[in-house]
């Protein structure tokens, strides 16, 4: 509830001051895109949503989560050097039990995030250590509230009611949905990809997958830290691609 604001303005400062300092001519980037939260930040980059309607989505998306899964019920595991096809997989084997897990963030290649109650993230650590996965790592993600999954059904139903009042406008910039992973300028698109972002998977390895493959020559992120410009470098042949955290 109340990092989410925070790094949302935090984000938002940063590519102020980088766009004022480095004279960024904005109309010529292909593409905006953020990573979960950061989908607000790339809306109003794009000039899609005005600053003061997101600061007051994200305050609002935050307090929903916090207030939709009882603190210390439920959690977020990284999955590390498992492929794709084995995390799908598992999540399969798991949800034929008596558990539900569901896939969280897809950040990259070998980086998956799995989100459930707490019984649910033990029985996928039980689930790599009886199997052959011996690369294969896990830590807990430090969250309060576990992000995109079924678990914020109805906090998913009650941003849908705020994002219905507030006004979008065409972008001047394409933006990449995190539930699409591919390019819209429709706004009724954008703001169902908002409302489904909640519950459904990010899918960022596949968004940075096709930039990749659409000639991108360089990607600027202005999150705090570099968390995205670290999952981008385990993208193959990324080498070719000017990387920048500012």
């Amino acid at each position: 509830a109340n990092t989410q604001p925070a790094i949302y303005l935090i984000s938002y400062s940063i590519f102020n001051v980088v766009k004022n300092e480095f004279n960024l001519d904005l109309n010529k980037a292909k593409y905006f895109a953020g990573h979960s939260l950061g989908e607000y930040s790339a809306l109003v980059y794009s000039n899609c949503l005005e600053l003061s309607d997101a600061v007051k989505l994200v305050n609002y998306r935050g307090r929903l989560m916090q207030e939709a899964v009882p603190e210390g019920t439920a959690g977020m595991l990284v999955v590390l050097n498992m492929p794709i096809n084995d995390v799908y997989k598992m999540i399969d084997d798991i949800n034929e039990s008596d558990e539900t897990i569901n896939f969280s963030t897809d950040n990259a290649d070998g980086v998956s995030v799995l989100a459930g109650k707490n019984s649910a993230i033990e029985a996928c650590k039980n689930y790599i250590a009886n199997g052959e996965f011996r690369r294969v790592k896990t830590q807990m993600v430090q969250m309060s509230v576990p992000s995109h999954c079924y678990l914020l059904d109805e906090a998913q139903e009650e941003l849908a009611k705020l994002l219905s009042e507030v006004e979008f406008k065409a972008p001047s910039i394409p933006v990449i949905p995190n539930v699409l992973a591919e390019p819209t300028s429709d706004v009724g698109v954008i703001q169902d990809s908002l409302i489904n972002q909640l519950t459904k998977t990010v899918r960022w390895r596949e968004t940075l997958d096709y930039l990749l493959k659409n000639n991108l020559s360089s990607l600027i992120d202005s999150g705090p830290g570099k968390t995205i410009i670290n999952m981008a470098r385990k993208i193959k042949d990324i080498e070719k691609i000017s990387l920048e955290a500012d």
